[in-house]
């Protein structure tokens, strides 16, 4: 490897600028050299006095993020998968897929955890089994993979913008969600419940302006629990771990897709029980 600390003294003492050092090791050493912002941190640790020739050892492993083993493993893994996500790529890729398991981490507030299961329980004994998909309201946000391809091999228009370009996944899906989200009041008045009667899940409501809006219409709002993403809704069901769950499957139509989501979060309650089992501690 190259002395980069050493040219880079010298060059600094013959007056040279650091974009005219940066300029001639970028053309000489295009793949390895330091990068602009090294160069500018050296230049300020030489005129404190504190630049040193060697570079500071470090506690830990080296980093060994470009290595040829690694660019073939990424590349691997993304043409087996190419919907994997950057996350899972990078966690793939730094241990070679044998990860070892976390340890539990213990849970806080834990007293408030139980009493957020007992409070949920609650619901399902007062609202019965149907509370959550018939009186329960969520409201949160998240994207999913939308083939607009595959839908149009169904016969179904793809929305205005879809022959303009193929990589506009992500635009029509969100379209296509603010459509379904404009649904929810007609759907609330077709069924005849009304608003006092809905329990609301809010993720990222101004908690004094969604206070008195509730307060105002009668609507109670479901409690939840602090640095507890496995009970919120908003957090466990509907995200993460409900991605997670149905990742694999594929399904023929908009029915199929809730009636599995349906599936899913009818395990919150097994879930309470467990967390109530174990004090209020995290359960996997």
């Amino acid at each position: 490897t190259p002395d980069f600390r050493s040219y880079f003294l010298i060059r600094i003492k013959l007056a040279r600028t650091v974009n005219e050092i940066h300029g001639d090791l970028l053309s000489t050493f295009p793949d390895s050299c330091p990068g602009l912002s090294t160069l500018q941190r050296w230049h300020t640790e030489f005129d404190k006095g504190v630049f040193a020739l060697e570079k500071k050892t470090r506690p830990g492993r080296p980093r060994e993020t470009r290595t040829e083993e690694n660019v073939a493993r990424v590349k691997r893994l993304v043409e087996d998968n190419p919907r994997m996500t950057t996350r899972q790529v990078a966690a793939e890729a730094s241990d070679g897929g044998s990860r070892a398991p976390k340890p539990p981490q213990r849970a806080p507030n834990k007293t408030q955890r139980v009493k957020c299961c007992q409070d949920l329980l609650k619901l399902f004994q007062d609202h019965g089994e149907d509370f959550l998909g018939s009186h329960l309201l969520v409201q949160d946000e998240s994207w999913f993979y939308w083939d607009s391809a595959a839908e149009a091999s169904l016969g179904e228009p793809t929305g205005p913008d879809s022959e303009e370009d193929d990589d506009s996944d992500g635009v029509h899906l969100q379209a296509e969600a603010a459509d379904r989200n404009t649904m929810i009041v007609p759907d609330l008045k077709k069924d005849k419940i009304q608003l006092k009667d809905c329990l609301l899940m809010w993720d990222n409501a101004r908690p004094h302006t969604a206070k008195e809006f509730l307060t105002r219409r009668d609507v109670e709002p479901v409690k939840q629990s602090p640095y507890s993403p496995d009970l919120n809704l908003c957090d466990r069901f509907l995200f993460r771990k409900l991605k997670h769950l149905l990742r694999e499957d594929e399904f023929g139509g908009h029915e199929e897709a809730t009636l599995a989501l349906y599936d899913q979060l009818w395990k919150l309650r097994g879930h309470c029980h467990d967390v109530i089992a174990v004090g209020g501690d995290y359960v996997y």
